[in-house]
């Protein structure tokens, strides 16, 4: 009888490996939404602060606390194969 080792790992046939790639990748690009989007509130609420801060003998800062900070990704060609992901932020 011949000690053959058995592979402890589990087998998975393509479209499985596939899928769980698949899942990886949308793993990581929400969790960089998430980031992103947290990010994107840090940087109103400071700019709420400055306003505040600012003397009312001058203008504010920013006027418009949610201008130049939103970028949106629709030129990307992987855009329409992640687009679910980015709904639920209206990003």
């Amino acid at each position: 009888m011949h000690n053959i080792p058995i592979d402890k790992e589990p087998m998975y046939d393509d479209w499985t490996l596939e899928l769980i790639d698949t899942q990886q990748v949308e793993e990581l690009i929400t969790a960089l939404i998430k980031y992103c989007v947290r990010l994107e509130k840090q940087v109103v609420n400071l700019r709420c602060r400055v306003n505040r801060l600012t003397p009312n003998n001058q203008p504010k800062p920013y006027p418009e606390l949610h201008s130049n900070i939103y970028q949106v990704f629709y030129g990307y060609e992987a855009y329409s194969k992640f687009e679910h992901l980015f709904k639920p932020y209206d990003l």
